[in-house]
């Protein structure tokens, strides 16, 4: 397969104008909504190479990608944005069974983080307080009143939610964020592995407001945390698990 991405590696998309190239296998191109195999994406590739079953099964008997199975998977280009686009519509798969089960899941989740919002709702009224502030070297997020410290919480981030493009993006796949507050929610993308759940499996996705209030829910009840924070930005919003919090 190709090598990894770098800053030069660019083509113009007649959709997207000029964007970062991608390699996929062209039966992915064909049909998205189909389990998408490929590494996860790091700092240096954010849009592995993918392809799909019969290109994996070529994959796994060799246990690599060499010259005798290249040959095999027929690799086409894509522009990362089309990439984006065609991997999101993967999660269409989900069918049946698995997505009855999945919404089951959802519900108890759902409402099991409504539960524990309420409870550090109660127990440090997070609303009355005149301003928080987080910090990602320190992974904390301080509510405070005129300059004064109140609450503490230790923090992990979830992901975030882009009204301006109607996607998620797990932090996990976030390469903005501090490795300390990105890293323990890849438990939730191992949970999502396990069980096959697409949702918890693909970096970007495109998605509602709600859907960002249920993958928190999810990362809460994996991780087993206190509580989610939802802090707005300019187009968006980001979600922070609370994994400790205290009166300072």
């Amino acid at each position: 397969m190709s090598e990894e991405l770098d800053e030069f590696d660019e083509l113009d998309c007649a959709q997207h104008g000029k964007a970062h190239t991608t390699y996929v296998c062209e039966h992915l191109i064909a049909e998205p909504v189909q389990k998408w195999h490929c590494d996860y994406p790091d700092a240096n590739n954010p849009w592995p190479d993918a392809w799909c079953a019969v290109c994996d099964a070529h994959y796994q008997a060799a246990g690599e990608w060499n010259e005798s199975n290249e040959n095999l998977v027929p690799i086409k280009l894509l522009c990362h944005s089309c990439y984006e686009d065609a991997r999101s519509a993967s999660l269409g798969r989900m069918n049946g069974a698995l997505l009855t089960k999945w919404n089951d899941f959802l519900d108890t989740c759902y409402e099991d983080l409504q539960k524990k919002n309420a409870q550090l709702n109660q127990e440090f009224d997070l609303g009355s307080h005149k301003r928080y502030d987080w910090d990602q070297a320190s992974g904390e997020l301080v509510f405070s009143n005129n300059g004064v410290a109140a609450v503490i919480a230790k923090i992990d981030f979830i992901g975030s939610y882009s009204s301006k493009t109607d996607t998620w993006l797990w932090a996990w796949a976030n390469f903005h964020l501090l490795v300390n507050v990105r890293t323990s929610v890849q438990a939730v993308r191992d949970f999502g592995e396990l069980h096959d759940y697409p949702c918890l499996t693909t970096p970007k996705w495109a998605a509602e407001k709600v859907n960002a209030w249920e993958m928190a829910a999810v990362a809460a009840s994996v991780l087993n945390a206190r509580g989610v924070y939802q802090s707005p930005f300019e187009g968006g919003a980001s979600f922070l698990l609370i994994r400790e919090i205290s009166s300072a």
